[in-house]
């Protein structure tokens, strides 16, 4: 229970910080898309997606790998550190090798955005290692600080530039200015001077090592096509599926964070509990699913008009990569837990070898996806993959919890039920109307899917006797903050 505790006042206490930070990163994207053009996002993916593409298969995930180990000494810290510093000058030094390549046979532009992303390489490896000290005790508070102060600095210095200049480079300048912030802050909050030392960095990499390799897969898994459609499409069809893969991602990745966050250190203390570990991991499945599958769908339906709305007819193509993204991340919060589990049992190889079956089953489709249909059949096969990809995620969390397919799916049966409610409901409204892009009608639409999810969820759990499940885990939440109050 004590466990359960910390984690009920983590998610909430990470529930509140990061809905400011995601109302703060919404109005920002919204100002942004308002001022700037498609290109000018497309022109800044192109050099984001080889930034993190790079970052990715050179990061060796130290901080996880310090949080896994059962306990970090100063050398292990140092050590961390030291190796962040040599890979940041690393990914710089191939960053400007890459903005030459630019200078010569590509857009001048993105050549100096490059440049720009060196810089940040350098800024974001001098971070205090000691800062994952706060996730290692389940103490989430100053972190969610920190990622507050980035955000506004963001904002600051991005939509300052843009309002100035209308350019590009306002996404770069909020790319630095969090960096920048991130980095004074960690040494705030824990005052640590690091030194260098590689002494402990074959027990370090002998866990990060697959971490690495498996990001990096994952990364060209995930960004590479938008390489492909900058290639054939140009940076303004680029922008549009950027900036609708970003707004798409940002309703259901943030609802749910204040959970996964804390599941990576709480699987991590259930390594030798096999039998609290498979309980641990339906119930997280229950809880995503039962938050993921309303909102992600919920956007979906409202996204056309909600688009036109707020950033304007230029961002229609925006607007229909949301419908699709957005329904297909909330279907993947039933298998959002697996890769948490897996790093806190330390099967970073597992994962390595999944991410690489996703790369070589996933990539094929999409580029067979794309030549035949262009976006469309890209986001056609996006659909199939994302089939594939949570079925890999059931089958390995069935090797190790021992919870059945049946078990995985089912047990958030009262969420599906209740979503596709909520489908029938806001797509009668359509029919009757109601689809303008005002302020009026959207909120028809939000209050009308809102209210009918929750009627069916609530009718649905009360009819089957009130079962433990995702409804009564909310409840259980909301009294680890209140002590006295009575549990339904």
């Amino acid at each position: 229970m004590a466990m359960r505790k910390q984690l009920a006042v983590g998610s909430v206490w990470t529930a509140g910080v990061r809905a400011g930070v995601s109302l703060m990163g919404l109005a920002n994207t919204v100002i942004l898309a308002r001022l700037l053009t498609p290109e000018d996002f497309g022109l800044v993916a192109v050099a984001s997606v080889i930034f993190a593409i790079i970052s990715a298969f050179t990061g060796l995930s130290l901080a996880a790998a310090l949080i896994q180990h059962k306990d970090p000494q100063r050398e292990h810290y140092d050590t961390a550190w030291t190796l962040e510093v040599i890979r940041g000058v690393f990914v710089a030094a191939l960053l400007f090798v890459i903005g030459l390549f630019f200078a010569f046979f590509g857009d001048p532009r993105i050549e100096l955005i490059m440049y720009a992303f060196s810089l940040t390489a350098i800024i974001g490896a001098l971070r205090n290692p000691r800062i994952i000290d706060f996730q290692r005790r389940l103490s989430f508070h100053q972190e969610l600080l920190i990622q507050l102060a980035e955000k506004l600095a963001s904002i600051v210095a991005a939509v300052t530039i843009a309002l100035i200049y209308q350019t590009f480079w306002a996404i770069v300048a909020g790319w630095l200015a969090s960096q920048v912030i991130s980095v004074v802050l960690s040494y705030v909050l824990i005052p640590y001077l690091p030194r260098i030392s590689l002494r402990r960095w074959k027990g370090l990499f002998s866990f990060s090592g697959w971490v690495a390799l498996g990001s990096g897969v994952r990364e060209l898994n995930w960004r590479g096509d938008k390489l492909m459609v900058n290639a054939v499409l140009g940076p303004s069809v680029l922008g549009q599926y950027e900036v609708g893969g970003r707004l798409s991602a940002l309703p259901v990745r943030e609802s749910v964070a204040p959970l996964v966050h804390v599941l990576f250190p709480a699987f991590a203390k259930l390594q030798e509990e096999t039998g609290r570990l498979r309980s641990a991991y339906v119930r997280a499945q229950r809880i995503l699913a039962m938050v993921a599958f309303p909102v992600g769908i919920g956007f979906a339906l409202v996204a056309g008009p909600l688009v036109e709305f707020a950033l304007g007819a230029k961002w229609a193509t925006a607007g229909l990569v949301i419908q699709v993204l957005s329904t297909l991340f909330a279907l993947q919060a039933i298998a959002t837990p697996f890769a948490p589990m897996a790093m806190g049992l330390g099967r970073t190889r597992l994962l390595f070898i999944r991410d690489i079956v996703n790369l070589v089953v996933r990539f094929p489709i999409l580029v067979v996806g794309f030549f035949m249909g262009g976006l469309v059949g890209l986001l056609a096969a996006r659909c199939v993959t994302t089939v594939f990809i949570i079925g890999q995620d059931l089958f390995l969390a069935r090797r190790l919890t021992g919870a059945t397919f049946r078990q995985q799916i089912f047990s958030s049966w009262r969420a599906g039920v209740a979503s596709l409610a909520m489908v029938a409901v806001v797509l009668g409204f359509h029919m009757i109307g109601v689809v303008s892009p005002t302020v009026s009608d959207i909120a028809v639409l939000v209050l009308a899917g809102g209210v009918s999810y929750v009627a069916v969820t609530i009718g649905l759990w009360w009819s089957a006797g009130k079962p433990n499940g995702p409804e009564r885990e909310v409840i259980e939440m909301v009294h680890a903050f209140l002590p006295q109050s009575k549990i339904v």
